[in-house]
């Protein structure tokens, strides 16, 4: 921390930064209902990006809850074996993911900010859920599951090499 720079010390929550999600999935600040201000102290950008860093944090949480509440998705750890000492991961999945051998969708989320069912951060904060989120896209794709029936073109190769690695034996 610079000299004359406030503590890095933000909310937990989106209600402790006074922001939420209008009906259209836009953040918005709960009390002016104006769009999220990242220079919200002027001259200090290394603390507002902190800041922004924190809302962020936050916002992935809540994504993660959408994909569970909104898509139905299990959050998994991985390997599902591991001990405590163990690297651990995660995986969203449909219920079920293990025992349909029709479909399969696999979401792979790539390192850095940017976590499962978002695209971008940024959009999220500045834009809405639906620009910034795969929320839209896993919704269409479950429904299309349900209404269609799809050709197995690559056999059981998904299923031997992708779904084992989530096997519970």
């Amino acid at each position: 921390m610079k000299k004359d720079e406030p503590p890095f010390d933000f909310p937990d929550t989106l209600e402790g930064f006074e922001y939420a999600f209008n009906e259209k999935g836009q953040l918005r600040h709960i009390k002016t209902g104006e769009p999220f201000v990242f220079n919200y102290r002027e001259d200090l950008h290394r603390w507002n990006q902190k800041r922004y860093e924190a809302l962020g944090e936050i916002i992935t949480r809540y994504v993660y809850e959408l994909l569970e509440s909104d898509c139905n998705l299990k959050k998994i750890s991985i390997p599902v074996d591991a001990t405590e000492s163990e690297p651990k991961s995660f995986i969203f999945m449909s219920e079920d993911a293990l025992t349909n051998p029709q479909k399969l969708m696999v979401l792979i989320h790539g390192s850095g900010v940017v976590r499962a069912g978002q695209w971008a951060r940024r959009l999220i904060i500045n834009e809405d859920l639906d620009s910034g989120t795969q929320i839209p896209f896993i919704k269409r794709a479950m429904d299309t599951f349900k209404k269609k029936k799809f050709p197995n073109i690559y056999g059981n190769y998904g299923k031997e090499h992708l779904v084992s690695l989530l096997s519970y034996s």
